[in-house]
């Protein structure tokens, strides 16, 4: 057997691999949020959008800006080197996220094996899940403020149980959760959690645990100069965030969940019986650690987040390293008195054999299924002269907001109300050829004299050929078809983009930076 510092050497750069492409891949985003409150309050910054095309936090002033301005600072310098195609700049952004990701938690895992794991099999058990668990690679590529909030929170933990603590450490403690809640303010409940963790049970000296909070209180003012800079006022977006959002009950608006949604969600959404071994082993971890570190992070942020009304797994991405970490302690713990029965070692197996097919499966998949549509169309926009159809809901519009950040450059995109107006309005403008977004997997339907052909769809062909399921309705999809006049109209009296009074032209930055 090699010895467990070469295996684990080959975990982690096998890890690099996957994570490097899964962002390949992982095109579009998770959650709109993930676009519109970063890459569309980039637009703004640059000029590329209106602030009235932004969306209603932006008004209300109560986001942080910090990735924002990385956003700016980004596109403007792969603009520089003429780098200007959007999915290349989110693709190097998703890869610069992945390998930062990777680096974190391969530098925590360090110091978590050689405190908490030194059998060599758990070493090698953590290590793996850790890093392959088949949702880690696909949440730790993105460029969202969960992700980004986690690595910082994570970072300052390594600081926290690190070995021969100096000076200095304690401030990277301060500074890197400083970061963390400038990235997501709800990480604040984290961090007060791990600071009186600090004082009370590290029983760290007032005198060296202040280095601490005053980087801390250094950071935050940090993050207060940015959104001056980003909203052109003083603003206290953090207390603006609490205002609308809890006080004034704003986010209740989007639905609200019984305490126990969590607990049922990730017990269905995490696919059992995944799921469950590692829930059941997360309590007996909560439990065994409660005078941990990562207890005091993770607990109040659980518990705050539970009784809040509204509720989406993803305000939980962030703390999703520490219940790995729990997890996998609570399982240690206990197998660590009892033997190995059979029919565990047949879970183990097919919880192996699962998680390796949920990994390849959100491997190669894109996360944004209509951001895909966008990849083909920017790439391929000429061939449809630059012409985009939708029925009921503009193709450019995600959510209900204006995107621009994806918009071909000189594009025109317009909607109908159904698929019997698409043969007049295509004879009324004279529109030889053009590209139609339709939400479903196929168009059945036909349009005199033209010629419709699917050119793009996330999902392969070869799935009509499986009969005994309707795709068409089991599909929650949309799929891109070149329409083509058979015979073509005289291109001397063709209409010219953007003239007509239904159309809407939109440019990409590209053509103003």
């Amino acid at each position: 057997m090699l010895p467990v510092m070469q295996i684990e050497i080959k975990i982690k750069y096998a890890a690099l691999l996957v994570f490097i492409a899964t962002a390949y891949f992982s095109v579009g985003h998770y959650h709109s949020d993930e676009f519109f409150q970063i890459l569309e309050f980039a637009q703004f910054k640059l000029g590329q959008t209106s602030a009235a095309d932004l969306p209603w936090e932006f008004h209300e002033k109560m986001r942080p800006t910090i990735q924002p301005w990385i956003a700016v600072v980004a596109i403007k310098a792969l603009h520089f080197i003429n780098i200007s195609n959007p999915f290349t700049i989110t693709l190097l952004l998703r890869i610069i996220s992945a390998i930062f990701f990777w680096f974190v938690i391969c530098k925590l895992n360090e110091v978590i094996c050689k405190k908490y794991f030194p059998d060599i099999k758990w070493t090698i058990f953590y290590y793996t899940i850790s890093l392959f668990l088949w949702f880690v690679p696909f949440l730790s590529v993105r460029f969202s403020s969960e992700n980004y909030s986690a690595a910082f929170l994570l970072l300052g933990l390594y600081f926290v149980i690190k070995d021969n603590i100096a000076r200095k450490d304690f401030l990277l403690t301060g500074l890197f959760l400083g970061l963390s809640v400038l990235f997501r303010y709800q990480l604040g409940i984290s961090v007060l959690g791990i600071f009186l963790w600090i004082m009370i049970r590290s029983k760290t000296p007032f005198s060296i645990y202040a280095y601490s909070l005053i980087s801390f209180a250094l950071t935050i003012s940090l993050g207060f100069y940015l959104d001056y800079l980003f909203y052109n006022e003083f603003v206290l977006a953090p207390i603006n965030y609490l205002n609308f959002n809890l006080i004034q009950g704003r986010a209740e608006e989007f639905g609200t969940s019984p305490w126990w949604y969590y607990i049922s969600y990730f017990l269905i959404a995490a696919i059992p019986p995944l799921s469950i071994v590692l829930l059941a082993s997360f309590l007996n971890g909560l439990v065994k650690l409660k005078d941990n570190v990562f207890i005091w992070g993770i607990l109040p942020f659980l518990l705050v987040h539970f009784f809040i009304g509204h509720k989406e797994i993803r305000f939980l991405f962030p703390i999703l390293y520490l219940f790995i970490f729990i997890a996998t302690y609570g399982l240690m713990n206990y197998f660590s008195h009892r033997p190995i029965k059979k029919y565990q070692y047949i879970l183990l197996k097919v919880s192996i054999g699962l998680n390796l097919i949920l990994l390849l499966f959100t491997m190669f998949r894109p996360a944004n299924e209509m951001v895909s549509n966008y990849k083909y169309l920017y790439d391929n926009i000429h061939l449809g002269n630059r012409t985009v159809l939708s029925i009921k809901e503009d193709t450019y519009t995600l959510d209900g907001l204006k995107t621009t950040f994806y918009t071909p450059i000189y594009c025109t995109s317009d909607h109908l109300g159904s698929e019997r107006e698409l043969g007049i309005y295509l004879d009324t403008n004279r529109i030889d050829k053009c590209f139609l977004v339709y939400g479903k997997f196929d168009f059945e339907g036909t349009i005199e004299g033209y010629d419709i052909e699917k050119v793009y769809s996330v999902y392969p062909s070869w799935l009509k050929t499986l009969e005994w399921i309707d795709w068409q309705e089991a599909l929650s999809t949309h799929s891109v078809f070149l329409l083509t006049r058979k015979l073509p109209f005289n291109s001397s009296t063709q209409q010219t983009i953007g003239t007509d009074s239904h159309t809407k032209v939109k440019f990409n930055k590209s053509h103003f930076i």
